[in-house]
């Protein structure tokens, strides 16, 4: 587990430093395409990482326990796991829940969890999760976390035993990770890239800080993120406009702008680069 961490790390920090040599010299094309790579296998990474830890065989072994000794014993162990899945690549909530939205086991940072929570069916990875086949991972909608107090990605594999998933196993990543991953080395705003979410808020944007820390108890994106807007356009508009090149000179009151997009799984991130 920790040679894989270590991987990933070193991976994500080498695109990181190429984009950077490279940021300035590429089209709105190319640097949008670089951007969502970037993005891309941070998510990649995510996943084979949560799909890793789950095929520790304690976690089989938990579920065809009878003793309810050796079954505490493991649940100890399954703390164990997601705390050394933390300290390798920072995490911040990690649980283990069961077909009644019931968590089994919990970390919140660095800390183990022993207030556990019984009402995790709601949450907008839940049914995803335990639809999924062995060895695969849904990647959730950004959402608040109740532990992390944050906006947050949630990655959700299965933990499929005998034919029945007993359970899934999930994390969460800060939304800031990806707001500096996309941010990188854009610093004008003669050229700029967005990250705007399928719902149309901007997630991120080099131009200024968007915030993720949860505002007192409001969970509503509108106290947190702006509707995509440039040139008039829509996010959807403005991918129309650039149709199936993915790119065009737009002239917006009197000044062209070389634009561009891209997909990074259900984002659309933008470059606008002024001519």
């Amino acid at each position: 587990m920790g040679r894989l961490m270590c991987c990933i790390a070193v991976c994500v920090t080498a695109i990181l430093l190429q984009s950077s040599v490279e940021a300035s010299e590429l089209s709105s094309k190319g640097l949008v395409a670089k951007k969502a790579a970037i993005i891309e296998l941070m998510h990649s990474k995510a996943r084979k990482a949560l799909v890793t830890a789950a095929q520790d065989a304690r976690y089989h072994n938990y579920f065809v326990s009878q003793s309810d000794h050796e079954r505490a014993k493991l649940k100890g162990d399954i703390d164990t796991i997601s705390l050394e899945v933390q300290s390798h690549f920072h995490v911040e909530e990690m649980c283990l829940i069961d077909p009644t939205g019931t968590e089994i086991s919990r970390i919140v940072g660095n800390s183990i969890a022993y207030d556990l929570d019984t009402g995790e069916s709601d949450n907008v990875f839940f049914a995803p999760g335990f639809q999924l086949k062995a060895r695969t991972v849904y990647i959730s909608p950004i959402y608040i976390s109740g532990d992390a107090d944050k906006w947050v990605v949630a990655y959700v594999t299965p933990i499929i035993v005998e034919g029945e998933t007993k359970a899934i196993l999930h994390y969460e990543h800060d939304l800031a990770t990806y707001q500096n991953a996309v941010n990188k080395d854009l610093v004008s705003n003669d050229r700029f890239i967005v990250a705007v979410h399928p719902d149309g808020w901007v997630i991120a944007d080099s131009r200024r800080p968007i915030e993720v820390a949860k505002k007192g108890k409001s969970e509503n994106p509108e106290d947190y993120f702006e509707r995509f807007s440039w040139g008039g356009m829509s996010a959807g508009e403005l991918k129309t406009r650039l149709g199936e090149s993915l790119s065009s000179v737009i002239e917006v009151d009197g000044q062209a702008y070389d634009v561009a997009y891209a997909m990074a799984e259900q984002w659309t991130l933008f470059v606008v680069s002024r001519r």
